[in-house]
């Protein structure tokens, strides 16, 4: 029987079960069961097809531009990048600790065909998460929204080329090359880059280049081949693996001795705090909706919700872009929200991304699972 699920019928989605790949929307066998386009809601350029993505969309847009704002706060008040994202981890880690051990939520635990993927990509999101706090800290935000506003280009062709997506639209297209249009008419209005030219955009640079492959990784790690039983378990992994690499960086910065003689008055303390929880929203959010949508779509959704931020780094900084700087910013906001996602191609033309090594089932596997996985909300049997 044809499953078709109200959500993306991607490869790389959390609803479809372990080890099967499901035929998508368009396939000449499940045409029939395909939604119309009068129930889709949209937002943001990207087709959300059930309410339960447009909820993870809007979770993940509140948390990802609230949470910029705190952590340049926080940078204001401890000026070390490396300890903030360090004890943002290590609480994460420990809310999903404690709902395992309480039994709040179904968290997986750590398992050697798990963890190798996700140490390739703990490596990617630490160098993000490092690099966005390093161009946060020696540029103004503007300046890192406009090269994340620059990310769909980049995933895009990743979704095409391993994820099996078709190449952008006419209208895609187009939107992509205003992207670049705007960035390019920032660039070269923006201060920072008349002072010190290009040393300005490095870090901003690296987290672009970074980051583009981190988007298009994380989609596919998300997939069912690793029968996550809910998002907590990305969740945890992402951040347990990550807390070594982020002190270690801390540490090799000397960010223990900035600390050590900084002045940490209450507001900072509550700042910190209050990083913390926005840090496990937008953890658990984040892989929520990347399994809800597409790599491209889930890199433009990142970019459109930003625009708050900017409205509040005006409010609160005089470390902000020029007027034509600004309106070259909402080019690009605009052209990231006027993409739409491509569709999934037919048939064969999936390649996927390595992970782990191939192994033979167990005899309790051949015979089938020992108990029956927790169905997610939403997920048509």
């Amino acid at each position: 029987e044809c499953r078709v699920r109200l959500v993306f019928s991607h490869n790389l989605s959390y609803r479809h079960r372990r080890h099967q790949r499901p035929l998508a929307p368009s396939s000449p066998h499940c045409r029939h069961r395909a939604q119309p386009a009068a129930s889709r809601f949209w937002m943001l350029g990207c087709a959300l097809e059930s309410r339960e993505a447009v909820f993870a969309a809007l979770s993940f847009s509140a948390a990802s531009g609230s949470l910029l704002i705190i952590n340049k706060l926080c940078i204001h008040a401890i000026p070390a990048p490396s300890f903030i994202a360090t004890i943002q981890f290590a609480v994460c880690t420990l809310f999903c600790l404690f709902l395992r051990t309480s039994g709040l939520a179904a968290v997986d635990g750590f398992e050697r065909e798990k963890v190798r993927p996700y140490l390739a990509y703990t490596g990617m999101f630490v160098c993000t998460i490092y690099c966005n706090m390093k161009a946060l800290q020696n540029s103004n935000v503007e300046t890192l929204i406009v090269f994340r506003a620059c990310c769909p280009i980049v995933v895009s062709l990743l979704d095409y080329l391993f994820l099996g997506r078709e190449l952008p639209s006419a209208r895609s297209f187009a939107s992509l090359l205003l992207l670049v249009a705007g960035a390019t008419s920032y660039v070269l209005t923006d201060a920072q880059w008349k002072l010190s030219g290009f040393r300005a955009y490095g870090w901003v640079g690296a987290y672009f280049c970074i980051l583009s492959v981190e988007m298009a990784y994380g989609k596919h790690i998300v997939g069912p081949h690793l029968g996550f039983t809910s998002p907590w378990g990305p969740t945890l992994y992402s951040n347990s693996l990550s807390l070594l690499p982020m002190a270690a960086i801390g540490l090799a910065a000397s960010e223990a001795e900035t600390v050590r003689t900084s002045q940490l008055s209450t507001g900072s303390v509550a700042l910190l705090a209050l990083s913390c929880v926005v840090g496990v929203a937008i953890s658990f959010t984040g892989w929520y909706c990347r399994s809800l949508v597409t790599a491209t779509c889930y890199t433009v959704l990142g970019v459109a919700n930003k625009m708050v931020t900017v409205l509040a780094n005006l409010l609160i900084w005089d470390k902000h872009a020029s007027p034509v700087g600004l309106a070259s910013l909402a080019v690009c906001i605009f052209a990231a929200a006027t993409y739409q996602q491509a569709p999934p191609r037919e048939a064969g033309g999936y390649a996927r991304l390595p992970t782990t090594v191939a192994r033979s089932p167990s005899p309790s596997e051949a015979k089938g699972p020992s108990r029956v996985r927790r169905a997610f909300p939403g997920e048509v049997k």
